[in-house]
């Protein structure tokens, strides 16, 4: 058998040099990021309790009463005002 033959033109891993640049930005602008970080943390809040408030019973929420058998058959007659 013969030897073996490179196909590519690619280097070896161990025959490559790399380097590193820095690379320069303007600094962030912490006020806009503290306005987003905190309309964030509201909407969040926000989010938040309406998910508890959903969950809650409301305030005028009135139990189930069990009818009692002498108001099942009392029905207000003409004459009779019902309030």
């Amino acid at each position: 058998m013969g030897t073996y033959v490179k196909k590519t033109n690619r280097r070896r891993y161990e025959d490559r040099k790399f380097s590193v640049r820095p690379v320069h930005r303007d600094a962030p602008d912490l006020h806009k990021l503290c306005e987003v970080l905190i309309r964030l943390t509201l909407h969040d809040s926000g989010q938040s309790r309406i998910d508890r408030r959903a969950a809650e019973p409301p305030d005028t929420y009135r139990a189930d009463t069990v009818a009692t058998p002498s108001d099942e058959g009392h029905r207000p007659t003409r004459s009779e005002t019902v309030e």
